[in-house]
């Protein structure tokens, strides 16, 4: 066996291929609440739950207050959550909400014992479209007054997911 010969010439470089997908997320947003507060729900009526302290966001807006805003129409992750207690024994129904209609997938109703707190929670992926609103509301059966305690209280987040 003989000595290995020189390197060739390098050939020509190929033509450049597709690009690949973006890293990360191309759109998002993210409101909470850490404000203990008393919500007076009435028959017949909905109440927004109030979201005051924004997160990072990326194409999307939180104007109006309480809400995201999405730029872009695709599928989007929303998360939910709220802690609350009633003040009287009655059903309460929390429902995530685009431009005010509630998200079958994210409407949970519940019978609340007086003084007990209640965690409503969840996650949906649903499809929106470009300046869709997205927020977080309760109503109730009968009258009452419903208490998000201390701590991180209601959480939304909305993520493009294509």
């Amino acid at each position: 066996m003989g000595a290995t010969g020189p390197t060739g010439a390098a050939g020509l470089t190929g033509a450049t291929g597709p690009t690949g997908p973006a890293n990360g997320l191309n759109a998002y947003g993210a409101l909470y609440s850490t404000a203990p507060q008393t919500l007076n729900l009435t028959v017949g009526g909905t109440t927004q739950i109030p979201l005051a302290t924004a997160g990072p966001v990326k194409n999307a807006t939180y104007v109006p207050a309480n809400s995201i805003v999405v730029a872009e129409a695709g599928t989007y992750e929303i998360n939910y959550s709220t802690t609350l207690t009633a003040a009287v024994a009655t059903t309460i129904t929390f429902a995530v909400r685009v431009n005010g209609t509630n998200v079958p997938s994210a409407t949970i109703s519940r019978l609340l014992a007086v003084g007990t707190s209640s965690l409503f929670s969840g996650s949906t992926i649903v499809t929106l479209t470009a300046t869709s609103v997205v927020d977080l509301a309760l109503s109730a059966v009968l009258a009452v007054g419903v208490t998000l305690g201390s701590g991180v209280n209601a959480t939304l987040t909305v993520k493009k997911l294509d």
